[in-house]
């Protein structure tokens, strides 16, 4: 039932009795239980979701009925005594008001309605009263607390002593047994109220099945739940990048975080380290340099491997740009380009050598020396990595959101797809999220950057919607930073997590992700779908045994 007609069955009462949890409190969990499953991650605490919840039903059988949270520690293994307190703490950190709820509720106060609050619940009186005032819940006259009268609404039992003080009492409640029903059959009017999670279902219907699976998917769902009622609509790349990129990039930029400690410097390469740069300063992190590199510079002045499949013609492609080896102005095909250099060695060698020393200079003044801890998105050679290295003359561990090969220099990742098949999706939209605005590099001469003037049309839709993209993620990673600190979501619940937003990416509209081009070559020009298609098979094929003839 809606605020209007609560408000008009509400008129005849003297004092209206709100039931507490999922009626004016929410919490990011479809199911308040899912609270120890985060706890259990958070603490390394094996066991304690279901000791938690094995604890609580003892507790009622062994002890009494409405029982608090001191009896229920009290027959929980003593090895997690120390999450009681923890236990509070989330609980009061975590709470937040139903929006509409809150509205109903100042409404009714403000037309001078005696408001009741009625809860089965273990907590403290002290500690729901925290959770209320902080979401905007005062000034109510009569607190009905089950752990403290043992009565309660579940049985019935509590409606009597509410009408022995309010004769006149509507009740509103989200359970329809315990909140409408039982009060009712006391004789209390009462509607029942849809909380917050039943009206997200309602058109979230897969985020919502998604969120049952696990509590790590209950808290990205649940918090996506607490988005969707405080800002609804926020324009399409706006919402995508917030409710889908945000998670990802918070995760990597902690994760980088916890990497930093001991390196004088956290080097972030472009162009999709840009987002992750920004997070990892907004959660604290120090040291950050962000420095211009690209899988084309890194084949042209990182050791010109004629074997790989196109650096032959990336190479010529390079230096015809700069207006030199005029005379392979026609060579466009990959054989006739390893021809070619074969064949001019040593001219060619000396321009590589000229531009890596030009290089080397920009590269040394952006990483300075001492221990360099290098994040990057994604990896399957480790290109970038050894590259920047010889460049700047320095040891760099590596730090990657993903790795699609293991066998590569010192580094850590976030997420081992090594072992994965068909990630390409994945991979392409970390990427796609974590990306700046800049145009892909033409070079970089020891001044900096040189960016090419031969834009796409899908780099040139990009730059347009970058604002949107970067302002989803950071309002994301600035709400999560202050709600959950420095947690890490599970790497399967955020792939379980893209594939609900897959799913909804049918078609091919070029202003939705199901439109989207990436550039899956070095020299960016030949663009594929981002999200993966069947008709990539082949090509998917190509690239896998590629990186394997490179291990």
């Amino acid at each position: 039932m809606g605020l209007e007609p609560i408000m008009k069955e509400a008129e005849l009462c003297q004092a209206v009795a709100f039931d507490v949890f999922d009626t004016l409190l929410v919490r990011p969990f479809l199911k308040p239980t899912d609270l120890f499953g985060f706890m259990e991650k958070l603490y390394s605490a094996e066991g304690f979701a279901s000791a938690r919840v094995r604890a609580e039903k003892e507790a009622r059988r062994k002890i009494r009925q409405e029982i608090d949270l001191d009896e229920i520690y009290s027959v929980l293994d003593e090895g997690f005594s120390f999450l009681k307190e923890k236990e509070i703490e989330w609980e009061i950190r975590l709470s937040r008001a139903d929006s509409d709820a809150l509205e109903l509720y100042r409404k009714l106060r403000d037309e001078g309605k005696e408001i009741i609050l009625v809860s089965d619940m273990y907590l403290p009186r002290s500690v729901i009263g925290e959770m209320l005032e902080k979401s905007g819940f005062t000034d109510y006259s009569s607190f009905y607390l089950s752990n403290e009268l043992n009565l309660n609404k579940a049985s019935g039992s509590v409606y009597g002593k509410i009408l022995e003080e309010h004769p006149s009492v509507f009740m509103i409640g989200d359970n329809k047994k315990s909140d409408v029903d039982n009060a009712r059959a006391a004789g209390l009017k009462a509607e029942r109220w849809a909380p917050l999670k039943e009206r997200y279902a309602a058109t979230h219907k897969k985020e919502t099945s998604f969120g049952r699976k696990n509590p790590e998917a209950s808290l990205i769902v649940g918090i996506d739940m607490l988005m969707w009622q405080s800002s609804p609509d926020g324009g399409y790349w706006y919402s995508v990048a917030k409710r889908f990129g945000g998670p990802m990039v918070y995760s990597f930029a902690n994760f980088v975080k916890v990497q930093s400690e001991g390196f004088d410097k956290v080097l972030f390469v472009s162009r999709d380290g840009y987002i992750p740069m920004l997070a990892y300063k907004e959660m604290g992190g120090e040291n950050a340099e962000y420095i211009h590199c690209s899988r084309m510079l890194s084949t042209v002045l990182g050791g010109n491997n004629l074997s790989d499949r196109d650096s032959a013609l990336v190479t010529l492609e390079y230096f015809r740009s700069k207006g030199l080896l005029k005379d392979a102005i026609n060579i466009n095909d990959f054989d006739s380009a390893r021809r070619y250099i074969a064949e001019h060695d040593d001219e060619v060698s000396k321009m590589v050598r000229d531009a890596s020393d030009s290089y080397s200079r920009y590269a040394r003044r952006i990483t300075g020396r001492g221990r360099v801890l290098m994040a990057d998105t994604t990896t399957m050679r480790y290109s970038s990595q050894r590259f920047l290295s010889d460049a700047a003359g320095v040891e760099m561990k590596g730090c990657y959101f993903a790795v699609t090969s293991q066998d590569g220099p010192e580094h850590v990742q976030f997420i081992d797809r090594s072992k994965q098949h068909l990630t390409w999706s994945y991979v392409n939209l970390a990427e796609f999220f974590f990306s700046s605005a800049e145009a892909p590099l033409a070079d970089v001469t020891a001044e900096g950057p040189v960016f090419s003037d031969d834009v796409s049309e899908y780099e040139r839709y990009r730059e347009e919607i970058q604002p949107e993209l970067e302002k989803g993620q950071m309002e994301y990673v600035r709400m999560i930073r202050d709600y959950l600190g420095r947690y890490t979501f599970d790497t399967k619940a955020l792939d379980g997590w893209l594939d609900v937003l897959i799913s909804y990416e049918k078609g091919n509209d070029p202003h939705r992700l199901s439109g989207m081009a990436w550039g899956v070559d070095k020299g960016h020009s030949d663009y594929r779908p981002l999200l993966f298609r069947a008709g990539q098979l082949p090509f998917a094929v190509k690239q896998t045994v590629a990186g394997f003839l490179k291990k």
